[in-house]
C-alpha cells in the first residue's frame, strides 16, 4: 500500500469514528465532533491535495505541526472531570475551570486547522478571529512567517480594508491585488508585503462565529481551488467550535441539574431548620458573586421574622435579629408578596434591607432576593454584591430552584414539628405533656448517675383552680393555665430545665443539677412570681392565683423514678395541708 493511500485510510478511519460517535447519542454524540473535524480536515487535505494518487497536485507540503487527534480527546477527558462534591459543581471556580479546558480544546482545533491551511495554500500568514461583545473580531490563533503580527488586533465591520468588507456580511472575499500598506488590514503592526488575502467566514448554527484570513506575498496567489479549500475548512472549523462549546454548556447544565438533585436530597435528608439553613449557606458563596448573604426565616406570629444565617460584610450587625414585617423594606416585600426581586440598589439613598436601625454599607451595589417556600413564604435569601449587574438570569434561575426546593424542605419540616409537637406536646399551654416528662425524668436521673450530680423534681398545681373554673367559666381557666404556663417556662434555665403539664391543673418541673435546697429556692421565686401576678377577669376586676409546690431530689429522698414522682407528690399535698401558697420538700 502507497504511503499516500495509508493517509487517506487514517483519515477516513478518523472521520468515520467521529461519525459514528456521534450517531451514538449522549455524550459519545458530543465528543464525536470534534473527533469528526479532524478526521474531515485531513481527508479534504488528502483529496484536495492529490495525495491518493492523482497527479492533479502533488505538492502539499507537511503541516508545521502534526494534527492534535490525541491532544484533542486529553483536553476532551478533561472536560469531563467531575468534583466530587455535587455543591462544587455550582461554584464559579468549576464553570471557570472547565470553560478553560473548552478554550485550550478550541485553541487545538485551531492551531490543527491552520496548520493544515497553511501548508495546503502555501501562507505568509494564517489567522483566526472571533467575534467581541462590542461586535468586531478579535485575533484568537494565527501562525506566520512575519514578525509584525499584531496580537491585540481587532477588527470592525467598515473599519479598514478587511472591515469593510466584513460589513457585507458572512461571505469568501478574495483580494488578488493588495497595493496597500499591509499595516491597514489592523493585524500587522507594519507593513508585511502583503500582495493577496482571501477571507472566509466561520459559520455554524446559521450565524457568523468568526472569520479565517489567509495572506500572501505573492500578487493573485490564490486559486479557486484554494478558495474552495478555505471554505470548508472554516465550515468544519465552525461546527467543530460551535459544538465544542455547546457541549460544555450542556454539560455545565446537565452537572447542575445533577447537582441540584443532590442538593434538594440533602435538604429533605436532613430536616432541621438548622441543616436546611447551613447547605444554603455552603452553596450560595459558591455559586454566585455574593459579598453578603443573610437569611432570614418568619416567626409563628407571622408579623415578624428573625435572620438566622449572615455570611461576608458586616454579619455581626444582622446575625440572629429581628425585625418587622410591617415596615416597608426589601426583605419585608419578598415575604408578603411572595416574588424574587433583583436589581441594582438606589444610587440616591440607601434602601433598607431589614430594619431602620441596621448598619449601612454603601459598597453593596447590587441585590438579588429570593423567597423560601412555594404558596407562603416561611423565609428569604438575600445576596449582596459589591459589582453592578452582577445577577443574570443563570443566576436567578439557580436560586430561584433553590429557594424552592429549600422552601419545600422547610415546609415539610414544619409538618414534621407539628405532629411531633402534637405528640409531645400539651395542645392547651405548649408544654411537655405527660408522658415526655416520664421519658425526659427518666434521661436525667439516668445523667445524673452517670455523672453524680443531683437532680430535683417539682410538682406544683393552681390553689382552688375548680373555683376558679365554676365562677369565670372554662374559657378564663384556660387564660390562666396558659399564663401560669408561660410563667413557669420562663422562670427555668432555658435548654436546661424543663416544666411539663402534668396534668389537669397540675405542672412537674425538672431541676438538673439542682439539689432540693436549690429547688425550694427555685420554687419559692416562681410562687412568689404568680402571687403578684393577678389576672383580668372577663368581667372586669383581677383575679390573684396562687401555687402549692412540692419537692423531692432523687438519691437523697428517692432511689426510683416512681418512688421520686410519689415523695414530691407527698411534698404537694403537704403544702396544701399546711396552707396553701407554699413550698414544701418532702
Amino acid at each position: 500500500m502507497k504511503q499516500s493511500d495509508g493517509i487517506h485510510y487514517a483519515a477516513g478511519a478518523v472521520l468515520l469514528a467521529g461519525v459514528i460517535l456521534h450517531l451514538a447519542g449522549g455524550r459519545a454524540a458530543l465528543v464525536g465532533v470534534p473527533i469528526a473535524f479532524v478526521g474531515g480536515l485531513l481527508y479534504l487535505v488528502v483529496v484536495l491535495s492529490g495525495s491518493t494518487g492523482s497527479k492533479k497536485n502533488n505538492t502539499l507540503s507537511p503541516p508545521k505541526t502534526e494534527v492534535s487527534f490525541p491532544r484533542i480527546l486529553e483536553k476532551q477527558a478533561e472536560n469531563e472531570a467531575e468534583p466530587e462534591d455535587p455543591a462544587q459543581v455550582l461554584g464559579r471556580a468549576h464553570r471557570k475551570m472547565l470553560w478553560g479546558a473548552t478554550e485550550q480544546l478550541v485553541d487545538t482545533l485551531l492551531d490543527d486547522a491552520i496548520a493544515l491551511v497553511r501548508a495546503k495554500m502555501e501562507a505568509h500568514t494564517v489567522a483566526v478571529f472571533f467575534p467581541t461583545l462590542d461586535n468586531g473580531y478579535m485575533l484568537r490563533r494565527y501562525d506566520s512567517v512575519s514578525e509584525h503580527i499584531n496580537t491585540d488586533a481587532v477588527l470592525y465591520p467598515g473599519v479598514g480594508v478587511i472591515g469593510s468588507f466584513l460589513k457585507e456580511g458572512a461571505k469568501q472575499v478574495t483580494l488578488n491585488e493588495v497595493v496597500s500598506d499591509s499595516a491597514t488590514l489592523y493585524y500587522y503592526t507594519q507593513d508585511a508585503g502583503v500582495r493577496s488575502l482571501v477571507v472566509s467566514p466561520i459559520v455554524a448554527d446559521g450565524s457568523n462565529r468568526g472569520t479565517i484570513i489567509v495572506d500572501s506575498t505573492t500578487t493573485g496567489k490564490f486559486t479557486g481551488e484554494h478558495r474552495a479549500f478555505l471554505d470548508r475548512i472554516a465550515s468544519l472549523l465552525g461546527q467543530a467550535v460551535f459544538s465544542s462549546y455547546m457541549h460544555t454548556e450542556h454539560k455545565l447544565q446537565h452537572s447542575r441539574l445533577a447537582a441540584m438533585g443532590s442538593i434538594e436530597k440533602a435538604f429533605f435528608s436532613n430536616l432541621t431548620r438548622k441543616g436546611i439553613v447551613g447547605k444554603i449557606t455552603e452553596i450560595v458563596p459558591l455559586a454566585l458573586p455574593c459579598d453578603r448573604l443573610t437569611i432570614s426565616m418568619k416567626s409563628e406570629e407571622n408579623d415578624r421574622a428573625v435572620i438566622v444565617s449572615v455570611v461576608g460584610a458586616d454579619a455581626d450587625a444582622f446575625e440572629g435579629k429581628t425585625f418587622s414585617l410591617k415596615e416597608k423594606s426589601l426583605v419585608s416585600i419578598v415575604y408578603s408578596r411572595n416574588i424574587v426581586l433583583s436589581r441594582n440598589f438606589s444610587d440616591d439613598h440607601y434602601e433598607m434591607r431589614y430594619f431602620v436601625e441596621e448598619r449601612e454599607n454603601d459598597a453593596l451595589e447590587s441585590f438579588v432576593a429570593v423567597p423560601l417556600g412555594v404558596d407562603d413564604c416561611k423565609g428569604v435569601l438575600l445576596v449582596e454584591s459589591r459589582r453592578r449587574d452582577v445577577f443574570d438570569e443563570s443566576y436567578l434561575e439557580l436560586l430561584t430552584r433553590l429557594g424552592t426546593s429549600a422552601g419545600l424542605a422547610i415546609e415539610k419540616m414544619l409538618i414534621f414539628e407539628k405532629a411531633n409537637a402534637l405528640a409531645t406536646h400539651d395542645g392547651l399551654t405548649g408544654l411537655y405533656n405527660h408522658r415526655t416528662f416520664q421519658q425526659m425524668l427518666a434521661d436525667e436521673i439516668t445523667r445524673g448517675i452517670r455523672y453524680k450530680e443531683p437532680v430535683a423534681l417539682i410538682i406544683c398545681d393552681i390553689d382552688f383552680f375548680k373555683k376558679i373554673n365554676d365562677s369565670y367559666g372554662h374559657p378564663f381557666g384556660d387564660v390562666v393555665l396558659k399564663g401560669v404556663s408561660a410563667l413557669l417556662e420562663n422562670s427555668i434555665r432555658q435548654d436546661i430545665d424543663t416544666v411539663a403539664r402534668y396534668g389537669g391543673e397540675e405542672f412537674a418541673l425538672i431541676l438538673v443539677k439542682t439539689d432540693a435546697e436549690g429547688a425550694a429556692e427555685t420554687a419559692e421565686r416562681i410562687r412568689a412570681a404568680i402571687a403578684a401576678s393577678p389576672f383580668s377577669a372577663p368581667a372586669g376586676g383581677d383575679v390573684k392565683v396562687t401555687m402549692s409546690f412540692g419537692i423531692a431530689e432523687y438519691r437523697t429522698h428517692a432511689r426510683q423514678l416512681n418512688e421520686l414522682i410519689a415523695k414530691a407528690d407527698k411534698a404537694l399535698y403537704r403544702a396544701k395541708e399546711n396552707g396553701r401558697n407554699r413550698v414544701e420538700v418532702f
